[in-house]
């Protein structure tokens, strides 16, 4: 598998706009935090380099990288590593959350980038973290078993109006 996670970069403006392409425009939330329609790359990438710094947070925020899956020069997901946990992200979110765009889902990419965000939570010094999912989304919970993933409990969301798997994966060496 040849996918490489990483964060962004300059010279990757138009592979960036190609890959958003991919997603719902009713919820880029899936592809993007950062980026609002009219606003310059540049923009958006000042944005992603003070909140994986943990400047100028949004309320509720922690500092964050937001990597992207690439294959063959195309974005074909993202992962959203959270560098700590607040109260939100300890019911719903966790330390990693990750999306694959639909025409490449199921071929293995979902497992390669939290394979590669596990490495990257390592290189964070996390010892362990947490993931969540919806409990009805099998193939994400599935992968977080295969990464030995135990299951803390399942809560009700009330916001989406659904249940909630949250899971602890140990990240020893």
């Amino acid at each position: 598998m040849s996918l490489i996670l990483r964060p962004l970069k300059e010279s990757d403006e138009t592979s960036f706009f190609e890959g958003m392409k991919l997603w719902p425009e009713d919820d880029l939330s899936w592809y993007t935090f950062a980026w609002k329609p009219g606003m310059p790359y540049s923009t958006m990438m000042a944005i992603l380099d003070k909140e994986m710094k943990g400047i100028d947070l949004a309320p509720g925020r922690v500092p964050h990288s937001m990597l992207y899956g690439f294959v063959d020069g195309k974005i074909i997901g993202r992962v959203s590593v959270r560098h700590s946990l607040n109260e939100m992200l300890r019911k719903r979110g966790g330390n990693i959350g990750y999306a694959v765009a639909e025409p490449y889902r199921r071929s293995g990419y979902a497992t390669e980038m939290v394979r590669q965000s596990l490495q990257y939570c390592r290189d964070l010094g996390l010892d362990k973290i947490m993931i969540t999912c919806s409990d009805n989304n099998i193939p994400s919970w599935k992968i977080i078993e295969k990464f030995h993933g135990e299951l803390q409990d399942k809560v009700w969301d009330e916001e989406d109006n659904e249940m909630i798997r949250r899971y602890w994966i140990p990240l020893t060496k």
